[in-house]
């Protein structure tokens, strides 16, 4: 008798043993995309103005599949409990969005999530993971910061990069986004 996987547990090798007691890290399966915009929308009611206009389904499908979207889940139900979004712009891993299910921070899910999103990083060679923030955001400027992220003024700032901070944001946030990188 042959074992055959279960259909949830095709694909989640790349990252078996990164996750904390009773989760696990993979990439985005199909028909996840409703239970990511749920933790997108926790995750903007925390951390930005932009609460008041989540993305849409169609938009939010979009941006994840210009992506590579690694996904945490809880072992015992399956349920995806943090997701982050990321691509390659040049030598640079781009992590464009992370969230994780503020009942599950206390877990060292973020912890994992960041350094799966990083080792990936690594076995493409990219220079340096770089993401951007809301400055009000000290929670989150604390997180990057503890893990090796560093501040990039905005005048340090190359055209690209800048012009990638800035599309990240609506108009009334940009100013206030700020570059953190960390050198791989």
């Amino acid at each position: 008798m042959t074992h055959k996987a279960k259909p949830q547990q095709k694909g989640r090798k790349a990252f078996k043993g990164m996750a904390s007691k009773g989760y696990a890290i993979r990439m985005m399966e199909p028909g996840e995309v409703p239970a990511l915009l749920e933790l997108e929308k926790v995750s903007l009611a925390e951390t930005s103005t932009r609460a008041a206009h989540p993305p849409d389904i169609d938009t939010f499908t979009r941006f994840l599949l210009a992506h590579e979207v690694f996904v945490a889940i809880r072992k015992k139900s399956g349920k995806p409990v943090g997701f982050a979004a990321a691509v390659a712009e040049s030598d640079l891993y781009w992590l464009s969005r992370f969230s994780v299910d503020p009942d599950h921070r206390d877990r060292e899910l973020e912890d994992s999530l960041l350094k799966s999103v990083a080792e990936r990083a690594h076995w493409f060679f990219y220079r340096a993971l770089g993401l951007s923030i809301d400055s009000a955001s000290s929670r989150a400027a604390s997180f990057y910061e503890k893990r090796g992220f560093l501040r990039i003024p905005t005048s340090d700032l190359p055209q690209w990069l800048d012009e990638k901070r800035r599309a990240e944001a609506s108009d009334h946030e940009a100013n206030n986004q700020i570059v953190m990188l960390k050198w791989l």
